[in-house]
């Protein structure tokens, strides 16, 4: 399932309003979409939601139908990621051996 990072800018006068109304989402609050995280940010731009989802459509129909639509939120800035994969958590040294020995 492709990932996104959203990062929004908000109507500093609506500033906490929006914020609740963000950290308020539900795990599944849109068709095809799994929320992960939203956390505050510093900077350019104000919070940022991580998001899945399980196509483009869904992805782009969560942002404009639904956090486009929260009061507050003035522009938001999706960036498609693709994470790397880390140690397995079943036998994590085993596998740090194997990376340090390919290097």
């Amino acid at each position: 399932m492709p990932e996104y990072l959203l990062l929004l800018k908000l109507d500093k006068n609506k500033l906490l309003e929006t914020i609740d109304t963000l950290r308020k989402l539900p795990k599944k609050p849109h068709s095809g979409v799994d929320l992960e995280h939203t956390m505050n940010i510093f900077g350019t731009w104000h919070v940022a939601v991580w998001f899945s989802s399980d196509n483009s459509t869904h992805a782009i129909d969560f942002i404009n139908n639904k956090i486009g639509q929260i009061p507050g939120v003035v522009d938001a800035f999706p960036v498609a990621t693709f994470p790397h994969m880390g140690p397995t958590k079943e036998n994590p040294r085993e596998n740090r051996e194997e990376s340090e020995e390919s290097a």
